[in-house]
C-alpha cells in the first residue's frame, strides 16, 4: 500500500481550517473553490487541477466515448488524487461576518443521493483501471439536510441510492420500480459500486453543516 501524500488527514486539515473561518458557500462551485484556494495556501507544492477533463488515452473503456469531467485532480508529488465536491443546502438563515444571509433548498433528494453515489461509481472507475494513472480519491459532501445522514427506511423508493450514517456494501444500486420516471430523468443507469465504504458524518460548521468525506483506493 502507497502511503498517500494528500492523506486524509490533509482533506481535513482543508475543511476545518475553512470551518474555522466561518466559510459560507453560496454553491457547489464555490465550495469547490475556497477548497483549492486553501489547499494551495497549505500545501503550496502540489500541482490543483480544477475541472480536470482526462484525454481519451487515460480512460476507463465504458467512458472512452462520454463527455467526462472531474472537479479537482491534484497532483501530490507524482501521485494523481481525484476529488468530486458536492454541496447540498436546504433552506437556512444565519449570521457570519456580521452579514446576515439566507440559504434557499436548491436540491431534490432522490436525484441528488444518486448523483452523490455516481461520483464514487466515477472516481472508483478511473482510481482501479489499469488504464489510467490515477492513484486515489476522495468524494466530499458538505450539507445541512439531516435527512441525508439520518436512517432511513429500508421501503423508500430510492433506498439504494441513500447516503445516511454507517456502513454501505459494494453492489449494484437500482432505483425500485415504482419510482417516477421524472425523478429518474437523466439518471436511469444503475450504478455499480465495488468496495465497501463506511460513512461518518463530521460536524462542518454552523448552522447545522455537517462533512463527509470518503476515501476511495
Amino acid at each position: 500500500m502507497i502511503k498517500k501524500e494528500f492523506g486524509i488527514d490533509k482533506v481535513n486539515e482543508v475543511l476545518s481550517t475553512l470551518a474555522k473561518k466561518d466559510k459560507f458557500f453560496v454553491s457547489e462551485a464555490h465550495l469547490q473553490t475556497e477548497f483549492i484556494i486553501m489547499a494551495k495556501e497549505l500545501y503550496k507544492d502540489y500541482e490543483y487541477y480544477p475541472e480536470l477533463v482526462p484525454s481519451i488515452d487515460k480512460m476507463p473503456e465504458e467512458y472512452s466515448e462520454n463527455d467526462v469531467h472531474f472537479d479537482l485532480l491534484i497532483n501530490a508529488n507524482h501521485q494523481k488524487v481525484l476529488i468530486e465536491f458536492k454541496y447540498l443546502a436546504k433552506e437556512f438563515s444565519g449570521t457570519i461576518d456580521d452579514m446576515q444571509i439566507h440559504g434557499k433548498s436548491h436540491f431534490s433528494l432522490s436525484k441528488r443521493r444518486y448523483d452523490c453515489w455516481k461520483d464514487i461509481e466515477r472516481i472508483e472507475k478511473f482510481t482501479y483501471s489499469n488504464k489510467t494513472d490515477i492513484d486515489y480519491g476522495y468524494f466530499i459532501l458538505i450539507t445541512n439536510s439531516s435527512s441525508l445522514w439520518n436512517k432511513t427506511k429500508e421501503t423508500s423508493l430510492d433506498y439504494d441510492f441513500h447516503i445516511e450514517e454507517g456502513v454501505h456494501k459494494a453492489g449494484i444500486k437500482r432505483w425500485k420500480d415504482k419510482i417516477l420516471d421524472d425523478t429518474k430523468k437523466k439518471r436511469y443507469k444503475p450504478i455499480e459500486i465495488t468496495k465497501d465504504y463506511n460513512f461518518e458524518y463530521k460536524e462542518y460548521s454552523s448552522p447545522s453543516f455537517k462533512q463527509l468525506v470518503v476515501e476511495i483506493g
